[in-house]
This record gives C-alpha cells, structure tokens and sequence, in this order.
C-alpha cells in the first residue's frame, strides 16, 4: 500500500493578546476554549444540555406534555450522540518545529514554522491551535486551522525575536477540536517542543597578534622553513615515496636538496581566551551590562583566532576550559550561551597557566588578579588585556568609584609587567579595540589619556612602591610584582 503524499496548507496566524495572553477565539459552535487545558468530552454547553433535556423529559412526562417530551428528548440525544461519535473516533495529530535560523543572535529576529499533522485515517474537524509566548523570545501563535484530510498537513508560522542570550524552549502546541454544535470537545497538547539557542553578538574582527606558541604537526614538519616567506605554505625535505608534483623546485636549489610542499595548512600557534565572568567584577543588567560586553568581545576574539588557524583554548576566571581545539566554533557559541556571572571573587591560577598568545578578557581587576596575571606574563609569549571599564555601566553604584580607581591601578601594573592594555568603555567599538590591541604602538606606549591622569593619582597618592613603576618603558614583570606587596 502506498502512503498518501502529504501535502501543505498555510494558515493565517492570530498573534497572542497583550501580556501573552491568548486573544479569545470561537469555535464552529460558539464555544471559548481554554488554553492550555487537557480534557476530553462534555463541554459545560454540553452537560447544561444533557440536564436541561433530562428534565424536561421529566417534566414532560408529569404534565403529559408530548412537545416538551419531543425537545427533551432532542436535548439529551444531542450530547451523548456526540460524546458516542467523537468517542468513539479519536483525531490523531502530530506536531513539529522549524526554526529558521537555527542559531539567533541578540537583535535579530527569526521565524518559526508549527507544522500540524494528521496521521489519523480520517478527517479531522477545524483545530483550533495555540501555542505560548516564550518569554524574551517569540510572542506565540492562535489560529484556526481548517479540516485536514488523511496525511494532510498545515503549516503556521510566527516570528521570534531575541532579546538576550539563553536557551529556550519553545512548544509544546494545543489543540481544541469540537463538534459542530460545541458541545463536545478534545483538548490536549502535542508532545512537540524545540530549543532555541541565542548565542552572543559576535563582531567581525581584523588583525591578529604575533604568538610564539606551539604548532601543529604540520608546523613541526616544517621546520625546514616557508615557501616564499608565507607562514601559511609549509615545505620539508623530500621522502621516498612522495609525489614528485609536490617538489618545490626554487626551495630545493636554495637549501641544495629536494624540498616539498607540504599539503596540508601550518596553524599560526596556541592561542588562550580568558573570560572574567565574576559577578563582583561587573556591572549594570540585563543586555547593558559590563558582563554581556565582555561574553561579546570574548567570543568575537575566540572565533576571529579560529579563523585564522589557531589552536583556541576558551577558559572560565574558574580555570574551567569552555572550549579547546581548531574546530571549536559551535562549541565556544553554545558554551558562552549559557553562560553566568560567578560568585567567586578571585581568579584561579590554573586559568592563566598557558604559554603562547594570552587573550585576557577581564572585568574590574584587584591585586590579587593582577600578581596572577604578571605571573602569568612570564610564561606567555604575548599577553593581552582586554580591561572592561565596569564601573562605567552603573556610574551611580556605591563601589563603582572606589572599584574603577583600583583597576586604573592594576592596568599600570600590568602595563608595566609587559602587558598589551586596552581599555574598553561603553560607547566604544569591539572592532576598534582589537585593532588597537593587535597595534605595536598600545604595546610599547604610555597609559590612554582616561587611565593615565588616574594611574598618575594612584602613583603620586603612594598606591605604589617609590619607583617600582617608571612613567616611561615596560619594567620586568618581578619589578611589577614588587609594587603589589
């Protein structure tokens, strides 16, 4: 026997009410179903009938009144031959999601398409179907859906708008079907949800900081050198059993021997992303927080050193690695997703104990943070600090001042320890930042004019040891670590 084809209708969607309450809609018979109520058989109508048709058959037969008995009878057969019939013939229905597009950003809005299936070997009746709001997300579905034959389906769609990062889940739908007269009734939901993920803003990033990490196995096998002085073409010395197309003839009369190409890429070095997701080290709410800055400029700098071959490690303040590998960008997506502030308050060393290029994403910094993170300038082979300036998310904070004063003196300390120090602020671009930590120029250069007047402060106040920290060059990263005893 072959299956019947299926085939789609589109319905007209009636968008949910004010507050997410669903806007009251009427069956074929009159009757106002009740969202999200399971039940199944007389409707309120229907069971007033039954009642009034019993007892005016009573009434009838007292009075010896032949019409009365006639409407009393008609009253009572209606519902229960309704109850029989749909009884008797229970409407099997199938649901499914398709959300397009399968990851949403904050801002941007997508479309989901409910998709209702009979599966059933008869006709159903007209389905009135809803589905609820999902909070920050999507504002549901209400429509009547015409009567669907064997196999047949029909599709509703609605949009979604992602107001803040998570995941969601959206469904399950409810159907209500009723008889003709509305005195009988199926309602139920469909075993049918989706889950929605909304990833952070990533921001399209140019330039990439040197790293004196470790390569990959094409890297080693590379040790003879580039061709053409390109970091991306590998060659090695000729193997028995290589193919001779892959001789690179100009490399070979240069090191006077039989040189190749390599055939696959060589990986530009480890790289390391340290987020600081501590909630003392953030501030403001919502999608206007120092935090949801610092998830968007983490995952933007992840994902643009993926792009360029590098070995991406993304890990927590907790020392917990998030992401790790080349092939990793679903993966930093769907963990920063998630992701929270943490009541912890101080850094883990275990956090910053990778060498090679160190990207640290960090919130408002104390001296705890900072002799870790001088420490760890030692064992990297290029350190950059991505500083949050919080406190200028929540100006009317009670510690906000005195927190934004400390951090201006640890981001001398780290400058002067060898650090490359960017500061970020509210009104600035993520794309501009990196190019500026990606510049030599914010490497060897003195403080920004924002942090230097309060650098100058803390210095001259005596927040540091008399001239453990120049005005002028980097110092060793020990002379730093000194000012902070």
């Amino acid at each position: 026997m072959v299956a019947p084809k299926l085939t789609s209708s589109l319905v007209s969607c009636t968008p949910f009410g004010r507050h997410g309450n669903p806007v009251p809609k009427s069956d074929a018979g009159g009757a106002v179903s009740s969202f999200g109520r399971s039940h199944r058989g007389l409707t309120t109508r229907g069971r007033c009938l039954l009642a009034g048709g019993l007892a005016a058959c009573v009434c009838a037969v007292i009075l010896d009144e032949r019409d009365l008995l006639r409407i009393g009878l008609v009253a009572t057969l209606l519902p229960l031959v309704a109850w029989v019939v749909s009884a008797s013939r229970r409407t099997q229905l199938s649901a499914t999601h398709q959300v397009a597009p399968a990851r949403l950003s904050p801002g941007l809005t997508g479309r989901v398409d409910l998709i209702i299936t009979n599966t059933g070997s008869s006709q159903t009746r007209p389905i009135e179907l809803q589905e609820a709001a999902t909070p920050d997300l999507s504002p549901g579905a209400h429509c009547l859906i015409p009567a669907l034959g064997r196999g047949r389906s029909a599709v509703t769609s609605y949009p979604v708008h992602a107001k803040r990062r998570g995941r969601f889940v959206i469904g399950p739908p409810h159907v209500h079907i009723a008889d003709p007269f509305g005195t009988w009734e199926d309602s139920r939901s469909l075993p049918a949800t989706t889950e929605v993920l909304v990833v952070p803003s990533v921001i399209p990033l140019t330039g990439t900081p040197s790293s004196g990490g470790s390569k990959s196995a094409a890297s080693g096998r590379a040790a003879q050198g580039t061709v053409g002085g390109s970091p991306d073409i590998g060659i090695r010395q000729y193997q028995r059993g290589d193919d001779i197309r892959s001789v690179h003839w100009r490399a070979s009369a240069r090191h006077d021997d039989l040189m190749v190409r390599l055939t696959e890429p060589v990986s530009h070095g480890g790289a390391s992303v340290l987020l600081d997701h501590r909630a003392s080290a953030h501030h403001g709410t919502g999608e206007d927080s120092s935090f949801e800055t610092a998830v968007s400029l983490a995952a933007s700098v992840a994902l643009h050193l993926l792009a360029g071959d590098h070995q991406v490690r993304l890990v927590s303040h907790t020392g917990k690695v998030l992401a790790d590998g080349h092939d990793i960008t679903d993966d930093v997506l769907a963990s920063l997703a998630l992701l929270e502030t943490d009541p912890q308050r101080t850094i883990a060393a275990s956090a910053t104990t990778d060498t090679g290029l160190l990207v640290a994403v960090l919130g408002q910094t104390d001296r705890d943070t900072t002799k870790l993170l001088i420490a760890a300038r030692r064992r990297a082979s290029n350190a950059i600090a991505l500083v949050i300036a919080a406190g200028e998310w929540d100006r009317h904070s009670a510690t906000a001042a005195r927190d934004f004063e400390t951090t201006i003196e640890m981001v001398g300390l780290l400058r002067a320890a060898g650090w490359r120090v960017v500061e970020v602020h509210p009104q600035d671009s993520l794309a501009a930042i990196w190019q500026r930590a990606c510049s030599a120029g914010d490497f060897n250069g003195g403080l920004s004019g924002g942090l230097s007047g309060g650098f100058s402060a803390g210095f001259s106040g005596g927040g540091f040891a008399d001239g453990a920290v120049p005005t002028g060059e980097p110092v060793d990263a020990p002379d730093a670590a000194r000012a902070l005893r």
